[in-house]
């Protein structure tokens, strides 16, 4: 049984009654696991060592992917040297950066709120959803970086850069299914270009299936029976002439985070989640002038495979209607 000695100060009470920061720890990091649905997203964790290195570049020391069936050389003869092959490095690096979201609160509104450390609370709803919106905006902004495209610019998605898209994951065997990340109004266009699918408009209910709302759903499952989901997100980046979505095989797009076990941040109300880089920091300095401050801080970077070792298309569609 736990005792308060006197003066019962809020931070010794806090720590008694469930409002204290190992429990609040243990809330975001189970609604981050909960949300962080890493086998649908197509990501691999990387792991390297920032720890002591002086650079926020991880290099990434599980090396993985680094290129399979190679054909064996026909010998010149018995005693010929075998030239050695060189190899493909599906990851190398990664490079990490801080991310950061505040939250103040009077105390007046801690007198007069019905709940008792309502900003903690805040956090602990926020907090995953803000971490895993940093995470889709990066990794957005990594599909919008690859090389080989689908689509034009200037020109609306159509069912023919589908076609076109599946072409390329077809034709290259082992792939997988791709993920495809796009914009709402690239999955609008594309869905307005079924219009003039004979195949489809032969059908009443595969028209009308397609055609109508998905209930609030960002994702579409099997989109027109081709056999790949697509991911709707307005974190897709446009240079306000064309968007840039982006599909890629399984793992080729890897993030990586930067342990906050060894923070030395003050104070008995810092909340450390390593696991996902995340430390939730009260500073004394900011809770100032009738106010508390609470600063959440993530160290997280994304990175995208070597397009030799995963397939990765970019997908380019306008913005003008």
């Amino acid at each position: 049984m736990a005792s308060i000695s006197p003066p019962a100060l809020a931070s010794a009470v806090n720590n008694e009654v469930g409002f204290a920061y190992t429990f609040a720890q243990i809330a975001i990091e189970r609604r981050l696991q909960d949300a962080l649905n890493v086998e649908a997203a197509g990501l691999v964790r990387l792991v390297g060592d920032a720890a002591g290195s002086g650079s926020d570049v991880i290099r990434v020391t599980n090396i993985g992917g680094i290129g399979f069936n190679l054909a064996m050389s026909a010998l010149a003869s018995e005693t010929a040297a075998i030239t050695p092959s060189p190899f493909d490095l599906g990851y190398s690096t990664v490079t990490i950066a801080d991310y950061g979201l505040a939250f103040e609160e009077s105390y007046k509104a801690q007198v007069l709120g019905r709940e008792p450390a309502a900003m903690l609370d805040a956090l602990v709803q926020t907090m995953p959803e803000s971490f895993l919106r940093t995470l889709r905006d990066l990794v957005a902004t990594t599909v919008a970086g690859f090389t080989t495209s689908v689509g034009s610019s200037g020109t609306a998605l159509t069912m023919d850069n589908a076609l076109d898209l599946l072409a390329a994951f077809r034709e290259n065997p082992g792939s997988g299914q791709p993920v495809v990340m796009l914009h709402p109004k690239q999955v609008s266009d594309l869905v307005d270009s079924i219009r003039s699918e004979t195949t489809l408009s032969l059908s009443v209910s595969e028209f009308g299936g397609l055609q109508g709302l998905q209930g609030g759903a960002q994702t579409i499952r099997n989109f027109a029976g081709l056999g790949f989901d697509i991911s709707m997100s307005t974190s897709i980046t446009d240079d306000t002439t064309d968007y840039f979505g982006g599909a890629y095989s399984a793992g080729g797009v890897g993030y990586a985070v930067g342990s906050t076990a060894g923070v030395r941040a003050r104070g008995i109300d810092a909340i450390r989640i390593p696991e996902f880089g995340t430390i939730v920091t009260f500073p004394s300095s900011s809770s100032t002038n009738g106010k508390e401050t609470a600063e959440a801080r993530s160290f997280l970077g994304v990175a995208a495979c070597s397009s030799d070792v995963f397939v990765q298309r970019k997908v380019i569609s306008k913005v003008a209607p």
